[in-house]
C-alpha cells in the first residue's frame, strides 16, 4: 500500500499544479487517497494490483485552444468521430459540441454564447476555479468517497470531464454532445461530471465513448453527480463503444426535484472487457426516473449494471428497463432495485434478453422493497432465443439468414431506441449488423 500511496501522492501534486486548481480541491484530493488506503475493494474483476496500473496522466500536449468545426480537431480524432457518424450529427449540432481526449479537454466556443442565457458548459477543472462556492456546494455530495477503492481513487485522481449548470426555465433547444475518447494504455481516464439543472429547465445531454482498437488494458472511470430541480425535464444518452481491453466503471448519483423527470438511457454496444455500474437516484413527490439500457455482450465479456431508486416522495415513480444481446462467451448480469418509501408511488423493473449462443450467459435480479402499504410495485423478466418459425418467415420472404437474424434483432432493440436521435441510429444499426454478423 506504500506504493500506491506514493503513486497517487504523485498524481494529486501533478493534477493540482496542471489545475491550478485552489486548496480546498486539493484536500478533497489528499482526504480521498487516505480514504483508498482504508475502503473496501469489492471489484469483480479489477484486482488492487491492477487498479493501480491505471495511472491518471498529465493533459496530453498539442490540443488546439480553439475548435469551432472538426477541421480544427487533430486528425486521429476526427477518424475517431466519424466512426460514430458525429460528422453527420456536427452539421446541425455544433453548438452542443465537447470532446474530452485522455485527460485534456476541448469544447466548442459557440457555447460561450450560450452562457448569457443562462446555460454554463466548462471543464471541471475550469469551473472549480471559476464557480468554486457553487461547485464546492455539490461536488460529492451523492456518493461517499470512502465506499470503495474506486469511488476514491476517482475523488483522488478525477481529471476532465464536464460542468452543465441549466438557469431556471431555460430550455435548451439543441442535444449537447460530449465524447470521451481513450487514446492511451494503461490510462485511468477519470473525468467528473457535474449537472445542475435549476427548476423548470430542460437539456439534453449526449455522451459518446469511444477507444482506437490498439488501446490495451485502460479504464474509463467517470462519476456523474446530478442535480434536477424541481419540475425540470433532464435527458441523458450515453452511446459506449469500448473495445476489447477497456474497463468500464461508470458511476452516476441522481437527486430528482418534485414534479421534475430524469430520463438515462444507455447504449452499450461496446462494453470493452468488462464494464461494472449500479447508478443510483432519489426520487421526490411527483418525480419520475426512466433508466434504459440495451447492451451487446460479445466475445468473452463481463457485463454488470444494476440500478437503485429510492422513492422518497408521494407520487414518485421510476422505471428500470433493460434489452440485452448476448452472444459468444459473454455473461450479462443485470441487477434492478426500486425502493417504495411514500404513499402512491410505482415502480417496475423490466429485463429481456436474446442468447445469441449456447455459451453465452445471463443472469438477472430483481428488487422490490416496500416500506409503505400503498405502493405499486412490479418486475418481467424474459430470456429466451431467435425462434426457427421467426427465421423460416423471413427466409421465406426472400432474406437470407444472416440478413433474417440481424432484423429480428435490430426490431428486439427498437423500442428502446425511440428518443435517440437520428443520426445515431444508422451507427447503432450498422454496429449491431457487424455484431450479429461476426464482424466485430
Amino acid at each position: 500500500m506504500e506504493d500506491a500511496r506514493s503513486i497517487i501522492e504523485n498524481q494529486i501534486e501533478e493534477l493540482a499544479e496542471r489545475n491550478r486548481e485552489p486548496e480546498w480541491m486539493t484536500e478533497i484530493r489528499r482526504k480521498a487517497l487516505e480514504a483508498f488506503l482504508k475502503a473496501p475493494h469489492n471489484d469483480p474483476v479489477i484486482s488492487e494490483e491492477e487498479l493501480l496500473q491505471f495511472i491518471a496522466r498529465p493533459e496530453i500536449k498539442g490540443l488546439p485552444e480553439k475548435i469551432e468545426s472538426l477541421d480544427d480537431l487533430p486528425e486521429d480524432m476526427r477518424n475517431l468521430l466519424d466512426r460514430l457518424g458525429i460528422s453527420e450529427v456536427e452539421q446541425k449540432y455544433l453548438a452542443g459540441m465537447a470532446v474530452q481526449t485522455d485527460t485534456g479537454i476541448v469544447y466548442n466556443q459557440f457555447l460561450k454564447e450560450w452562457a448569457e442565457k443562462g446555460l454554463t458548459v466548462l471543464p471541471t477543472e475550469e469551473a472549480v476555479r471559476k464557480y468554486p462556492d457553487v461547485v464546492k456546494s455539490h461536488f460529492l455530495r451523492l456518493i461517499d468517497a470512502s465506499e470503495s477503492k474506486l469511488a476514491a481513487y476517482h475523488t483522488a485522481v478525477w481529471n476532465g470531464g464536464i460542468f452543465l449548470h441549466v438557469r431556471e426555465g431555460l430550455k435548451v433547444p439543441f442535444p449537447l454532445h460530449l465524447f470521451f475518447l481513450i487514446q492511451e494504455s494503461a490510462l485511468a481516464q477519470a473525468p467528473h461530471i457535474i449537472i445542475i439543472a435549476e427548476p423548470n429547465s430542460e437539456f439534453h445531454l449526449i455522451e459518446g465513448c469511444t477507444s482506437p482498437v490498439l488501446v490495451r488494458h485502460s479504464l474509463h472511470l467517470d462519476m456523474t453527480e446530478a442535480y434536477i430541480g424541481d419540475g425540470a425535464k433532464a435527458r441523458l444518452t450515453v452511446l459506449q463503444n469500448w473495445p476489447e481491453y477497456v474497463h468500464t466503471r461508470p458511476m452516476t448519483r441522481a437527486k430528482v426535484g418534485r414534479n421534475a423527470s430524469f430520463i438515462n438511457t444507455t447504449v452499450t454496444l461496446g462494453s470493452g472487457k468488462s464494464n461494472v455500474a449500479n447508478p443510483k437516484y432519489t426520487v421526490d413527490e411527483g418525480g419520475r426516473v426512466e433508466l434504459n439500457g440495451i447492451i451487446l455482450g460479445q466475445k468473452d465479456y463481463y457485463i454488470d449494471l444494476g440500478g437503485e431508486m429510492k422513492l422518497i416522495g408521494r407520487g414518485a415513480s421510476g422505471l428500470n428497463a433493460s434489452k440485452s444481446v448476448i452472444m459468444d462467451r459473454s455473461r450479462v448480469i443485470t441487477r434492478g432495485v426500486i425502493e417504495a418509501m411514500a404513499p402512491g408511488t410505482k415502480g417496475h423493473i423490466s429485463c429481456d434478453a436474446l442468447l445469441m449462443s449456447d455459451e453465452a450467459e445471463m443472469e438477472t435480479y430483481p428488487g422490490l422493497r416496500s416500506r409503505v402499504s400503498e405502493a405499486e410495485l412490479s418486475h418481467e423478466a424474459a430470456i429466451g432465443r431467435i425462434r426457427e418459425e421467426e427465421l423460416f418467415y423471413l427466409m421465406s420472404r426472400g432474406l437470407d439468414e444472416e440478413k433474417a437474424t440481424q432484423l429480428i434483432v435490430k426490431g428486439f432493440l427498437a423500442p428502446m431506441l425511440k428518443d435517440i436521435p437520428a443520426e445515431f441510429l444508422v451507427e447503432i444499426r450498422k454496429i449491431v449488423e457487424m455484431a450479429v454478423s461476426g464482424g466485430m
